[in-house]
């Protein structure tokens, strides 16, 4: 094979030419896959796509002289690790959880770098050369992989937080809850190294998350050149801290100033008036046209809601994920939550839909927990009747296992009908994913087992540039497998977790099972199907009304494959900026060591932070619960600080393990109809694949089941993130790129990090000046945009009252009703 020949500069990057020999090899491998019949996920016009889109942000050059793993990494890494853990176990108790991206330490590391490459020495530390140099991307890129470790918070913090705070388990002790939270991070690295050549190597494995930090690394570390027409004159650089700096201001509007702009709700501003103080709209239109429209948390499903504030629309990456994904992404988003959603929910589709959360106790008038009246967007579980049931009181404090009696008298216990048709999506995808896996992709993937050897990619310019490194043994990946493994079973049999050690490996051959054919789906769409669901499902029929060990089980699976997917972007990574893999290996691991450490006693410290309380929380009548319990966990929680990722996953775990699946969806239940689910995802993907065969010219290779059902829009979160994000996806990957291409190709990805990075450093500066005090939150007075649902969708009675409870508490002073006239007067809260 002969070498590329490195011929040509365009946009500022040079480019390679492949040489004559790789074209005839590429050649062959098409002929190949259409003698055989077969669809070739690497070749036509998919993957002129890919290659289009890598070309915009990644050089097809390297330097292997260029040092990676320096002491500027070391330090510099480990400061942004430890702030960037901290700060985003912080976020997670929002109720809309934001992470601040690693873009922010990468920011933040290049003056400081460069002020090191100036004042260090040459010496020596520990092995390390003080100063090998100029700052360069190789050293940032690696900077970026530890802020990354820390800036994914572990997913066993709601496993623990559950068990510790919200059951109360007390004997739980803190050394267990660490080597939970690090045995959980590190299994998937094991299962990263042995999938690198699968999900790293090939061409057609995009990982297009991976390009807007390019784009950023691209802006700080080459030099501006002008496009070829002598336009676009502006750098990277100076277009990155312009965008930055505008939307920090601007986030602040919705953020404080002007709530509303992040939830603007159409249907609710032509619903009828609600006039009275009925805990209930009293009109049947009223109730449809704020169910639908309603956004927040515990209201509705945000139907014609949309929003302006980028924390909600990033969720979605709109510019990074590929056009095509985005629209079966949003097809499917739109199709369930806009037209499943409220056929099942207005026609009582599950037999009690439309009663969820109308117990007077509970709505705008009592405690005020469902402020419409009634509830769709909320994971919560509700009695017989449509009464709102803390998912704890279900369970035996002292032995985790399910009250019987209890469950015996609320039975059959429910969900609303989001809830549901979420957990029938995810049934839909589990099976679709592995089908369509194995149809378009199966014949790649057998044929690189066979030979995985072999260099298989040697026709790929960035794989043939990796072959100058040493790789990273496959020994090293099976050691840190094996001590995981070990320490695992240790932990869950005798560390509280309540997990046998067989359910340990049950576990991880879960996660083996379903690395490669869900990796390749995020590989090329940047969309990760969950594997959670189908973890609760397998071990709550194995291990029935045990609540914590069907938690711990979900959390060894599912992070085992999604942490290990993780690390294989940022494997793809390195493979883009050629990044030595063993000094890869030994940044990823440290630095999800000790990230693991802060998560642990940083969630402590904040879910005690907030303290309990003033009110005991209502639960059932037949089992009253005395006591003050912690205060996000109240009907009352700080504003916008419900911890709802938390409250979603303890109510899973009381779903899957305390009831059970035989229980919860099994002959009887009035969910059996979503089991479905697992026969749609069988036969759905079939379809657009046969069409293929018959119109290979057409379009239907871009049809993607799995994507369309994927549903990513988790109960519980704000629903104004349905149509803007696809709005600036259009916008920015269709006109744009169609238009002005060139500046597509220079800007389009520094946009999508800037505005990232602007919104992270607004949320932290306004939660620390504005919520992180419990007793001194500020607020701003009620007006038509600082409405207290932060809509405008609840009864203006509670909009008032609520608003002037808020206020009222503002700057540690404390709200008296009795000095309201007008609230006092309707016995607001009283109900």
């Amino acid at each position: 094979m002969t070498q590329l020949e490195m011929v040509q500069k365009s946009d500022g990057y040079d480019q390679a030419v492949i040489s004559e020999a790789e074209l005839e090899l590429q050649v062959e491998r098409k002929i190949e896959h259409e003698k055989s019949g077969e669809a070739d996920p690497e070749s036509g016009e998919y993957l002129d796509e890919i290659y289009d889109i890598v070309d915009a942000v990644v050089p097809r050059t390297d330097d292997p002289t260029l040092p990676a793993l320096t002491f500027r990494v070391v330090v510099l890494g480990a400061i942004f690790n430890v702030l960037l853990a901290a700060v985003n176990t912080l976020f997670l108790f929002r109720s809309n959880y934001f992470q601040l991206n690693p873009f922010v330490g990468v920011l933040l590391a290049y003056p400081i770098g460069l002020f090191m490459a100036w004042v260090l020495p040459t010496g020596k530390f520990m092995g390390l050369t003080l100063n090998p140099g100029k700052f360069n991307y190789k050293e940032h890129a690696l900077i970026y992989v530890a802020s990354s470790c820390g800036a994914n918070p572990a997913y066993a913090l709601y496993n623990i937080v559950g068990q510790k705070y919200q059951l109360y388990q007390t004997d739980l002790t803190t050394v267990a809850c660490v080597f939970f939270a690090i045995v959980t991070q590190c299994f998937g690295y094991g299962l990263a190294g042995l999938c690198r050549r699968y999900l790293v190597r090939p061409a057609a494995m995009l990982w297009p998350g991976n390009l807007s930090t390019i784009a950023l690394l691209n802006s700080l570390h080459e030099p501006n050149t002008p496009s070829a027409d002598g336009k676009l004159r502006l750098s990277r650089f100076s277009f990155f801290w312009i965008a930055a700096t505008l939307i920090f201001v601007w986030e602040w509007f919705p953020l404080f100033l002007m709530p509303v702009l992040a939830s603007i709700s159409l249907l609710c501003y032509f619903a009828p008036k609600l006039s009275d103080n009925s805990a209930v709209p009293s009109s049947y239109t009223a109730k449809v046209m704020r169910g639908l429209g309603s956004a927040q948390p515990r209201g509705g499903i945000g139907l014609l809601s949309f929003t302006f504030d980028w924390s909600i629309i990033s969720i979605q990456a709109p510019i990074t994920t590929p056009l095509w994904a985005l629209l079966n992404q949003f097809l499917g988003m739109w199709f369930m939550l806009y037209l499943v959603v409220p056929l099942v929910w207005v026609n009582n589709g599950f037999g009690k839909d439309f009663d969820m959360g109308t117990n007077p106790h509970q709505g705008p008038n009592g405690t005020g927990r469902y402020f419409l009246g009634f509830t769709l967007n909320t994971p919560d579980l509700f009695d017989n009747n449509g009464s709102y049931v803390a998912s704890r009181t279900l369970v035996d404090k002292s032995s985790l296992r399910l009250k019987e009696d209890l469950y015996n008298k609320l039975q059959p216990m429910r969900i609303t009908a989001y809830f549901a048709i979420e957990y029938l999506a995810s049934f839909i995808v589990f099976v679709s994913a592995l089908v369509h896996v194995g149809l378009w992709y199966g014949s790649d993937i057998w044929r690189r087992f066979r030979t995985a050897m072999r260099d298989l990619d040697t026709s790929d310019v960035h794989a043939k540039m990796m072959d100058v490194y040493p790789d990273v043994p496959d020994l090293w990946y099976i050691i840190l497998l094996a001590i995981n493994l070990v320490i695992g079973i240790a932990v869950c049999q005798w560390g509280g977790f309540d997990l046998p050690w067989w359910g340990v490996i049950l576990g991880l051959l879960l996660a083996v099972v379903s690395m490669i054919p869900i990796g390749t789906i995020q590989a090329i769409s940047g969309q990760q199907i969950g594997l959670n669901v189908m973890s609760e499902f397998l071990i709550g029929l194995i291990l029935p009304g045990r609540i914590a060990a069907v938690m711990s089980f979900k959390t060894l699976s599912y992070m085992s494959m999604y942490q290990g997917l993780l690390l294989v972007a940022d494997l793809k990574l390195g493979h883009y900026l050629k990044i030595p893999p063993r000094a890869m290996f030994t940044v990823q691991l440290v630095g999800t060591l000790v990230a693991s450490i802060v998560n642990v006693f940083i969630s402590f410290g904040i879910y005690e932070s907030f303290g309990r309380s003033e009110k005991e929380e209502y639960i059932v009548p037949s089992d009253p619960t005395s006591g003050k319990i912690w205060k996000l966990q109240s009907d009352e929680p700080p504003l916008g600080w419900t911890a709802g990722n938390f409250n979603v996953f303890l109510n899973a775990g009381a779903i899957w393990g305390a009831i059970g699946p035989a229980r919860f969806f099994g002959p009887g239940s009035p969910y059996v109809a979503t089991l479905w689910g697992f026969l749609v995802g069988l036969v759905a993907p079939i379809f657009p694949y046969v069409m293929h065969k018959f119109q290979p010219n057409g379009y239907w290779h871009l049809v993607n089941i799995p994507i369309i059902a994927v549903f990513p829009v988790q109960v519980n979160s704000s629903r104004a993130d349905v149509i803007m994000p696809l709005v600036i996806g259009v916008i920015i990957n269709y006109y744009v790129k169609k238009f002005n291409h060139a500046w597509w190709k220079k800007y389009a990805y520094v946009l999508s990090a800037a505005a990232d990075s602007g919104t992270a450093v607004a949320l932290t500066v306004t939660f620390f000046a504005f919520t992180w005090n419990a007793a001194y939150q500020i607020t701003l007075p009620y007006s038509k945009v600082q409405f207290a649902d932060g809509e405008g969708c609840s009864p203006d009675y509670y909009l008032t009252c609520q608003a002037n409870a808020n206020y009222g508490n503002n700057f540690g002073k404390s709200y008296d009703i009795t000095t309201d006239d007008y609230c006092s007067s309707i016995n607001f809260g009283s109900a």
